[in-house]
C-alpha cells in the first residue's frame, strides 16, 4: 500500500485523504453534514462518510444501518478491525422534541445505546443532543456499530 504525502514550505504535510498535518496540528477535512430525512430511512455508509450527520425529526424517527455488506463496501473496508467514526446530531428543540434511533441492519450488530435524543438544555438534563459512533468491520460479511458517547 502507498501512501501520498506532501510537504510545502508552510510545513503542511497533507496525507492521501482527507488529513493533514500542519506543524504540530493535526486536522482534517470537514465537508459540510449530510442532513438526514424527516423519515424513517436507511443509514448508508454513503452518509456515514460525512463525518456529521444532522436531522430534525418532527417525530421519533429510525436509521436502519444499511447491510454490512454495503457499509463494509461504502466505507472502503478491506480488512478486519478497519474502523470508521460518525457523529448523529439531532436538531430537534423545544418541549415536543423528538428522537432519532439507529437500527441495525442485515449482518449488523449494535453495541451500546442507539438513541439519539433531542438537545435538552435543563442543568439536570442528560440529553446532548448527539452521539458518536463507531462501525468496525468483524469479518467480511459483518459489521459492528459502536456506541462511542
Amino acid at each position: 500500500m502507498t501512501t501520498a504525502i506532501t510537504v510545502d514550505s508552510t510545513q503542511t504535510t497533507a496525507f492521501a485523504g482527507n488529513t493533514i498535518q500542519r506543524g504540530d496540528v493535526h486536522l482534517i477535512k470537514q465537508v459540510s453534514p449530510y442532513v438526514l430525512t424527516d423519515a424513517d430511512a436507511t443509514l448508508r455508509g454513503v452518509h456515514m462518510k460525512n463525518r456529521l450527520l444532522t436531522c430534525i425529526p418532527t417525530t421519533d424517527r429510525t436509521k436502519t444501518t444499511g447491510t454490512a455488506t454495503s457499509l463494509i463496501a461504502d466505507l472502503l473496508m478491506t480488512a478486519d478491525d478497519d474502523a470508521f467514526d460518525f457523529t448523529v446530531i439531532n436538531l430537534g428543540s423545544g418541549s415536543s422534541a423528538f428522537d432519532v434511533y439507529i437500527a441495525a441492519g442485515t449482518d449488523v450488530t449494535l453495541v451500546g445505546n442507539m438513541h439519539v435524543s433531542a438537545l435538552d438544555v435543563v442543568d439536570s438534563a442528560i440529553a446532548t443532543g448527539s452521539g458518536q459512533f463507531r462501525v468496525r468491520r468483524v469479518s467480511s460479511t459483518t459489521v459492528s456499530v459502536y456506541r462511542l458517547s
